[in-house]
């Protein structure tokens, strides 16, 4: 998901698309992707030409950013304790 985030901010997707793969994989389960998931239904609720698209387009932008800073937790302690 931080790839697909990091793909749509150097434009390889269009933010829709981003909530569009993050919502069909996801759903509304993952609280860490939740938002891009009511973003995802946000569009579908808009018409096309709709100047609310902008602001649906930021906030996907926004999501985008915070999840590709998202710091990695590793599944593995990585030292060992002494």
């Amino acid at each position: 998901m931080r790839a697909l985030a990091r793909r749509m901010i150097a434009g390889e997707l269009k933010p829709w698309e981003l909530t569009f793969r993050i919502h069909r994989r996801y759903g509304h389960e993952l609280p860490l992707t939740e938002r891009l998931a009511e973003l995802d239904d946000e569009y579908g609720m808009l018409e096309d030409g709709d100047e609310a698209i902008a602001q649906v387009d930021a906030e996907v932008t926004a999501e985008a950013r915070r999840l590709a800073n998202h710091p990695t937790v590793p599944a593995e302690p990585t030292d060992t304790p002494s």
